[in-house]
């Protein structure tokens, strides 16, 4: 093992190193200035990744925002969303499937299953924790959060409209 020799805030393996391998240090403040810049600009980074993230998805009349699913410790998973439908006439989610789960449902808050959603025109449908939600059943495997996955909805006029489900741990207002 050859010996280490620090020179200048620098560890160098041997006195016999190339000089290639040996880079100048860094004045002090520039070293500063950079972590500072990082700091800075990380949040700013995960913001516009989740700004990415919040795009709303279209089909027809009708807009999804914000699909999210909360992560999963069983074969069981719940998503939330927000639905729009800004057209002149009443649409429905009669349906949902995924490669992630063998069954998908429309619940109601207490559990019971629905055969369909109402979208009324201009009277958004929110799915949200303690209120209606989409119920996966049979997960392939289970949702981390970060994890990502499709997610086909079906609507009765506007047709099928593919989406971007995202896990976390939800919005802060979701309760």
């Amino acid at each position: 093992m050859m010996p280490k020799i620090a020179i200048a805030n620098h560890i160098v393996l041997s006195s016999a190193a190339p000089a290639a391998m040996v880079r100048p240090p860094l004045p002090q403040g520039k070293r500063v200035a950079l972590s500072r810049r990082a700091v800075i600009l990380a949040p700013l980074a995960l913001g516009i990744a989740r700004t990415a993230q919040a795009e709303p998805f279209r089909v027809g009349t009708i807009t999804v925002f914000h699909p999210w699913a909360k992560p999963s410790v069983s074969e069981a998973a719940a998503l939330f969303m927000r639905l729009v439908n800004d057209g002149p006439r009443t649409d429905r989610l009669v349906g949902a499937m995924t490669p992630v789960a063998a069954h998908v449902f429309l619940r109601e808050y207490e559990g019971s299953t629905l055969d369909y959603y109402d979208l009324l025109p201009r009277r958004p449908v929110v799915l949200r924790p303690g209120r209606r939600y989409i119920a996966l059943r049979g997960l392939i495997r289970l949702l981390a959060v970060d994890d990502s996955f499709p997610l086909t909805l079906q609507f009765a006029e506007a047709g099928p409209l593919v989406i971007t489900v995202i896990v976390e741990e939800g919005p802060e207002d979701a309760g």
